[in-house]
Parts: C-alpha cells; structure tokens; sequence
C-alpha cells in the first residue's frame, strides 16, 4: 500500500513539473540527484566529469520531460536519459584524450570492507573497465545498479537478449583477464 502511494505522490510531482511547476520540478531532482551522480560517476569514474554529466541531465530534464509518457518506471526512463548523456558526454570528452580509470580510488576509499577485500576490489574494477564500453554498460546496469535485463534493455535502447548477450561476453572477458579457465 505504501509503495502505491508513493508511486501516486511522484506522478503526481512528474505531472506538475511536466505544467511548469518549478516547485515540483525541484522535488524531482532532489529526489533523484543521488541517482543521477551516481550513474553519471559510475560511466566517467572523475568526480569532476560526473557532476558535469549529472547537471547536464538535469538541464536535458527539464527540457525534455514532458516527452515522459507513463509507459514505463520514471527511474526507469531517467536512466536512460543520464545513460545517454553519459555517453554523449564522454564520447564528445574523449574524442582526443585517452579515459581515466573510472571507479578506481573513491570507492576503495568508501568499501566498508577489511584491506585485502579492497585490493581485490580494485582488482575488479581495474578489470570491468578494461570491457569494451557496450559491455561495460551493462555490468553497470546489471550487476552495479541491479537492475534487471528487460529493464537493462530499456535504459540501453536493446533487446533483452542484446543485455544477456553482452553480459555473457563480458563475464567471460573477465574471466580471461582475471586469469580464470573459459
């Protein structure tokens, strides 16, 4: 009952912000900042390149929100536009430059794990961004945010089979790069 509730309150808070609301609007935001940051850092893996992406999003929100059509989860839809954007962004970023390794030293920092789990942490992030960037996206996705293959899919504008199939590969990249049999 309660989660029906809350999903009222937010269409409700979609529905204003999509009529202008400012005030709406800023809840909005508020309630999904967090989320946007971290999509944003988990695709750039620079702080600085996060909360650029993570302000282009908002920017491209309030733009391009009244095209929400209901159809599917709101976080849903708004991890496809910071997806999207993330990839624009370091795509436009990198075009010349080579890419710093993401997820690397913050959340070493911030794993609430004894020192040798933290190496061997850093041991599998050093390898997810060695994955070929489609492949990248999906353990983000996937096993990162936890979102499921159909709603992987959708974020990513693929078949559900493309998301298990790029997961596949990827696991099984990773297996060969971590020195594992396969």
């Amino acid at each position: 009952m309660e989660t029906v509730q809350k999903t009222n309150k937010q269409e409700e808070i979609i529905r204003h912000a999509m009529n202008g609301d400012r005030d709406a609007f800023a809840m909005l935001i508020e309630e999904n900042y967090n989320r946007i940051y971290a999509i944003s850092w988990k695709f750039s893996g620079v702080k600085e390149d996060a909360e650029d992406i993570a302000q282009d999003v908002v920017i491209k929100l309030a733009r391009v929100l009244r095209s929400y059509r209901f159809e599917s989860a709101f976080t849903t839809w708004l991890y496809r536009l910071t997806v999207n954007t993330a990839k624009d962004y370091l795509r436009s970023k990198n075009r010349h430059t080579t890419r710093e390794m993401p997820l690397k030293e913050e959340i070493i920092a911030i794993a609430v794990a004894p020192q040798d789990k933290k190496l061997e942490i850093n041991e599998i992030l050093m390898e997810v961004d060695k994955l070929p960037a489609k492949q990248r996206e999906v353990i983000i996705l996937v096993c990162w945010e936890g979102f499921n293959h159909k709603e992987a899919a959708e974020i990513l504008g693929c078949a559900e089979t493309t998301v298990s199939w790029r997961l596949y590969e990827a696991r099984k990249r990773l297996a060969k790069l971590s020195g594992g049999d396969e």
